[in-house]
């Protein structure tokens, strides 16, 4: 079990950057209803199943972009930093700390999303 002085250390000495956590849990929860929407929304529109299972694709394709091109640079220039000794590994670890709890958030925020995102995607497919 972590300390309570660790738990204090994690909030009061924070300079990690709050913009990639919060696009961290977004991309997260985006990624994590994507098939899951696509199958709720061909329940709410059979007809259109097929267009509707084949979007799946395009969501995790347009989240998995967002995390590649924000989330893993952000974590590969503190890893750099790390290395060259410009930051502690502390500061590291907390990063890391953050961004994995971000993904926590962000699988929680996708229960939320699950059913808002399933009927844009079977309006989506009708549109189509």
């Amino acid at each position: 079990m972590p300390r309570a002085n660790n738990l204090r250390v994690l909030f009061t000495h924070s300079r990690i950057s709050i913009s990639v956590i919060l696009m961290n849990m977004i991309a997260t929860a985006v990624w994590t209803v994507g098939v899951f929407a696509s199958l709720f929304a061909a329940y709410y529109n059979p007809v259109l199943r097929t267009t509707a299972s084949s979007l799946s694709g395009l969501i995790n394709g347009l989240a998995t972009i967002l995390l590649f091109i924000v989330v893993d640079p952000y974590l590969s220039l503190i890893t750099d930093d790390v290395v060259k000794g410009r930051a502690t590994d502390s500061y590291f670890r907390r990063s890391v700390v953050w961004l994995l709890g971000s993904r926590l958030a962000g699988t929680l925020l996708a229960q939320l999303l699950l059913t808002p995102a399933a009927l844009a995607i079977a309006t989506t497919a009708r549109w189509l």
